[in-house]
């Protein structure tokens, strides 16, 4: 019977250190269980802890970018404002320059007019000096041609008696002495009109030497002008190509822009996004934190409950195993993100931000190229806005005939013509 109840009891205790033990190896499976959840946590908190410093990072890097888009989008508005101003007085120039051209074309026409009108008065002049010296020679002829019957009149006189020189009519004689009265009336006046329009013609050839000299200095000043508008227009054209230029650099100011802003935008929202994981996983750390603290104290007070056994001794040695084996894959796992951080960081990182180191370099020394375009832009303004003042001035000078030289001072009046030939009529011996 004792052997019986001992060997009951035996079993019995066996059986309850088989459950105890079974009990202690799952409630340290239980406490191992969490204690590698928490390992995992801890390296998930130190994950999030990198990503939040690389987030941080990557958060001023977008400052720095957005600041420096902001700074290129102030420039590229305030090069655009030049650009309008300079193409507003580019505008105003030509204006000028066009109505410069029409004050010299009309000027050139009434200089035209005004030689043609010299031609035509010459032209005259040069009629009536003919008619002149018909006249003259005709005169001469006819006072030739008095002497000769004169003379012959005389000697017929001389012959004939003195009834017969009675019977002579002396109508006709009375007559012909009235029309060469008439002629020597009309030859005077003929005379003061001839000296009159001596000296209009000279007085007009004065001119015409003195407008001669005006249209030639004219036309010295029209080739001037116009190989100063041929200067005016390469220079305006150098300005348009330079325009162009200046055009296609705020295109591309326009898309760095825009995809800076684009690259910023998709940054922000990974920022964002990664900004609401690290809360969450903060979240979730703090409760595991939580929770490992309980589970803590737990197995404190069941370590403090229940005796040391070869089953907990076993149990422990599990545990120690298994941390160890926890802390090499933690290792493994850190080492290997670690190199996937730094792949990941020299493959996209580095090359978005070398894309963008490059893509400011190149904004900055457009702005620069523009700001030097903008200033030659701004003194060939003023060099053009130069010329034009001193071709109005030069258009003024030629428009007002006060502004012309005096002319010389006339010389005196030719002398007044010689006399009158003696007439027929004055040697007749009839009347």
């Amino acid at each position: 019977m004792l052997c019986r109840v001992l060997a009951h009891a035996c079993s019995c205790v066996s059986e309850i250190l088989t459950i105890q033990y079974f009990e202690l190896q799952r409630s340290c499976l239980d406490e191992i269980v969490p204690l590698i959840e928490s390992v995992h946590l801890c390296h998930d908190v130190h994950l999030l802890l990198q990503k939040r410093r690389m987030a941080s990072e990557e958060f001023d890097k977008k400052n720095t970018i957005a600041e420096l888009t902001n700074q290129a989008i102030q420039e590229y508005e305030g090069l655009q404002r030049r650009h309008e101003a300079a193409t507003k007085e580019r505008k105003i120039l030509e204006e000028e320059r066009d109505e410069a051209i029409k004050r010299l074309d009309a000027f050139q026409q009434v200089s035209t007019m005004v030689i043609e009108e010299i031609n035509a008065i010459q032209e005259q002049l040069e009629i009536e000096r003919t008619c002149r010296g018909s006249a003259e020679a005709l005169a001469s002829k006819l006072n030739k041609q008095n002497h000769a019957l004169k003379r012959q009149s005389m000697m017929l006189l001389s012959q004939l008696s003195p009834a017969t020189i009675r019977e002579i009519n002396l109508e006709d004689e009375v007559e012909e002495s009235d029309e060469l009265s008439v002629a020597n009336c009309l030859s005077t006046m003929c005379q003061t009109k001839i000296s009159e329009l001596q000296s209009h013609l000279q007085l007009v050839l004065r001119e015409k030497d003195h407008l001669c000299e005006n249209l030639a200095m004219l036309k010295e000043q029209l080739e001037e002008t116009r190989q100063e508008l041929l200067e005016e227009k390469r220079a305006n054209g150098v300005l348009m190509d330079e325009t162009v230029q200046q055009k296609k650099l705020l295109r591309k100011y326009h898309r760095v822009s825009k995809l800076a802003v684009e690259e910023f935008e998709t940054l922000q929202d990974n920022l964002n996004l990664e900004r609401d994981l690290r809360e969450g996983a903060e979240t979730f750390a703090r409760a595991m934190v939580v929770e490992q603290k309980m589970l803590k104290r737990q197995s404190q007070i069941l370590i403090q409950s229940t005796t040391p056994s070869h089953a907990l001794q076993e149990a422990l040695n599990q545990v120690t195993t298994l941390t160890k084996d926890l802390e090499t894959l933690k290792q493994e796992h850190q080492s290997q993100i670690k190199k996937l951080e730094e792949k990941f960081s020299s493959c996209e990182t580095l090359k978005e931000l070398t894309a963008l180191r490059c893509k400011l370099e190149l904004v900055e020394e457009e702005k620069r190229e523009c700001s030097d375009e903008s200033s030659k832009a701004q003194a060939e303004v003023k060099d053009l806005r130069f010329t034009v003042q001193e071709l109005q001035k030069k258009l003024e000078t030629a428009s007002n005939p006060s502004h012309l030289p005096v002319p010389p001072c006339l010389p005196p009046p030719p002398p007044p013509p010689p006399p009158p030939l003696p007439t027929l009529a004055a040697f007749n011996p009839l009347r």
